[in-house]
């Protein structure tokens, strides 16, 4: 998506990048991301490019005012506020949350609103409710916390508060956003696409070769393994919050997001997960700013 950008803009000019996200995140990661990618001869070419990272939530103003031409967010806005662990607030499983996730929206376009010059462009991606989701692994998700509780990994207690920080919002949710920030910034373009999980497409492939319409095993624990992987990756610090906010003594952060992976991959083995398309639908959004 960068390098797009990159590629868009005169060979030499100079280009500063904020990256930003929640302080929680894996701020070396990123950098060790960012300096391999602005290694690339092809993508920096004779332009002048500055990166700079910004650790606080990016519910925050994060630059001075008038300081943007484009802002990217991508696979984000679906994470809600007060479902984290780190916001010190564990809401009951069946708490309903409307409200925040309208909060959460709104705040953020408003801050980016200061930040981006009059003219300037923000342009959104996130995860929205539709028929192709992750719902169908859910389950096994909750369930291998339960596994972890019982091998004293976790806690019972913090495997049944845990709750799954997120929130697909709904076509009318996203309206009533864009409708509170009508004043601020103006839609150019706003479509939704339904994207499959890659692990999915490839045992997918696989599947359809065979006869039986069994899976082969191999296949299987292949694709379990990557799902398994991916969503530990997505929610393990979530687990290892919430482990934290209640236990004295909790385990590692890598010894619960290891046997994580694990106990789900077995939870996943046994489910018919498999049988259930798997992804995500996207919302694209392109604002300017008024």
């Amino acid at each position: 998506m960068l390098r797009r950008a990159f590629e868009s803009l005169p060979e030499d000019c100079s280009i500063t990048i904020v990256f930003n996200d929640t302080p929680a995140n894996d701020y070396n990661s990123l950098s060790t991301t960012i300096d391999h990618f602005l290694r690339v001869p092809e993508v920096t070419n004779s332009r002048s490019i500055m990166s700079l990272m910004a650790p606080q939530s990016y519910y925050d103003q994060i630059v001075p005012n008038e300081y943007i031409d484009i802002g990217f967010s991508t696979a984000c806005l679906h994470w809600i506020s007060c479902l984290q662990p780190a916001s010190g607030d564990l809401l009951p499983i069946d708490a309903d949350v409307s409200a925040a996730v309208l909060a959460d929206i709104t705040r953020f376009l408003h801050t980016r609103y200061h930040e981006v010059r009059q003219g300037g462009h923000l342009l959104l991606s996130f995860p929205v409710d539709g028929e192709l989701s992750l719902k169908c692994a859910y389950t096994s998700i909750l369930e291998s916390l339960h596994d972890l509780a019982a091998e004293g990994t976790i806690s019972k207690t913090a495997a049944s508060k845990f709750r799954l920080p997120f929130h697909f919002r709904t076509p009318e949710e996203i309206a009533e956003a864009l409708h509170a920030v009508r004043g601020q910034w103006q839609v150019e373009e706003h479509f939704t696409r339904d994207v499959a999980h890659p692990a999915f497409l490839q045992f997918q492939s696989k599947l359809a070769n065979s006869s039986s319409g069994v899976p082969d095993p191999t296949d299987l624990d292949t694709y379990c393994q990557a799902i398994s992987g991916g969503f530990v990756a997505i929610i393990g610090n979530t687990v290892v919050d919430t482990a934290r906010m209640l236990e004295d003594k909790p385990n590692s952060a890598d010894t619960i997001r290891t046997r994580m992976v694990e106990k789900l991959r077995q939870r996943l083995r046994k489910s018919d997960f498999w049988k259930v398309p798997l992804g995500n639908k996207y919302v694209f959004l392109k604002l300017r700013k008024i």
